[in-house]
């Protein structure tokens, strides 16, 4: 087997730990949960992490501009199921201690963004994509919404079935509540996107592609 560098290993370790939350989810609790963002965002870590090490594998070079405005799309996408999971969700969980809960909700999001901070390259991001990176959680609110008022699929382990977060349930709190929710989590998305723009446009120590 031909030597790999430590970044193919590490990106492979994350795609494994990616797979392995996704699937403990669907098969502990059913196709149904694919109905949550957190086990979307899982999947599109999974797939892009598998273009990643893919691409690695065939010693070829993935790291132009557009790829890195993509990958930093899919980091703020998986990073928001952190955030809203860890302020939100957790304090309201009773089987937290699950290892595909830690791994959805913290391993792989965190590990996705280190990658993103200390390996992607600097300065490769345009003043206007924090803008689209927004597209991913604003679609999935839409499609959430579409289920939830007239689909009704089901949702499983969800007390608010079939919406899959207490606050996106209209009949039961209300328009004003759901969109003062969706609008506060929309800003906080934005800036944060803002702010790893930011943070991408200064110098971050960098992973060594070559041990």
């Amino acid at each position: 087997m031909k030597y790999r560098s430590k970044l193919f290993y590490s990106r492979y370790l994350l795609l494994v730990l990616a797979v392995i939350g996704t699937t403990l989810e669907i098969i502990k609790h059913g196709l149904g949960m694919l109905m949550y963002y957190t086990v979307q965002s899982n999947l599109l870590v999974t797939l892009f992490s598998t273009y990643m090490v893919y691409t690695m594998y065939q010693k070829k070079e993935i790291e132009c501009r557009g790829f890195l405005r993509v990958k930093a799309a899919v980091t703020m996408s998986i990073m928001i199921t952190c955030i809203i999971y860890h302020f939100m969700l957790a304090p309201l969980a009773t089987d937290f201690w699950r290892v595909e809960n830690l791994l959805c909700h913290y391993i792989v999001p965190l590990y996705f963004l280190l990658d993103t901070l200390f390996v992607d390259k600097q300065r490769q991001y345009r003043w206007f994509d924090p803008v689209w990176w927004t597209a991913l959680p604003v679609a999935y609110l839409a499609f959430a919404l579409i289920n939830g008022l007239f689909i009704k699929l089901p949702i499983p382990d969800a007390k608010d079935s079939p919406f899959a977060y207490f606050f996106l349930n209209v009949p039961k709190y209300g328009w004003k509540y759901v969109l003062t929710y969706a609008v506060t989590i929309f800003i906080a998305y934005l800036l944060a996107g803002y702010g790893l723009l930011v943070i991408k446009s200064m110098r971050l120590p960098k992973f060594s592609r070559k041990q």
